[in-house]
C-alpha cells in the first residue's frame, strides 16, 4: 500500500465536523465522505476496505498554538499572543495577532511540520509507504 504524503496532508487540513477523510485500501488513494454517508455501526464491512485519517480531533491545534507561542523568546510577541488564545475565540485572537506581529509564515511552516510528522507516524502505523 502506499499514498502521497501531500494527500494525507491536505485531507488532514480540510477535516471538520461534517468531513471525514479515509485511505481506500483496494484503490490506494484518499477519499472524502461527508457525515452520514457511512455509519461504522451499520456498515462494519467498511472499515475493512478503509482506513480513517487523521482528524480534527486527532490534531490538537490549540497545542500546536501553545507550542509555537512557547518557541518564541521571551517578551510582547510571546505575551501578546498567549493572551490572545486565552477564552472563547482563541483561534480567530491568536491568527489575528499573527498578521499584526507579522509572525504568520512562522505559524504556518510549524503547523505544516507538525502536520506532516503526525502523517508520517498514520503511515508508519498503518504500515503505508509515502509518496513524497
Amino acid at each position: 500500500m502506499k499514498v502521497k504524503l501531500e494527500d494525507i496532508i491536505e485531507a488532514m487540513e480540510f477535516a471538520g465536523m461534517e468531513t471525514e477523510y479515509y485511505y481506500d485500501i483496494q484503490n490506494e488513494k484518499v477519499v472524502m465522505l461527508l457525515d452520514g454517508m457511512v455509519d461504522g455501526e451499520d456498515n462494519p464491512e467498511f472499515f475493512e476496505d478503509y482506513i480513517p485519517l487523521p482528524g480534527q480531533y486527532d490534531i490538537n491545534e490549540y497545542r500546536l498554538m501553545e507550542e509555537v507561542i512557547y518557541e518564541l523568546p521571551a517578551g510582547k510577541n510571546q505575551d501578546v499572543l498567549t493572551g490572545a488564545i486565552q477564552g472563547r475565540g482563541a483561534f480567530r485572537r491568536f491568527k489575528d495577532k499573527l498578521y499584526d506581529l507579522n509572525l504568520q509564515k512562522q505559524w504556518y511552516q510549524y503547523r505544516d511540520e507538525a502536520y506532516e510528522k503526525i502523517a508520517r507516524q498514520w503511515c508508519e502505523r498503518h504500515k503505508i509507504d509515502l509518496v513524497e
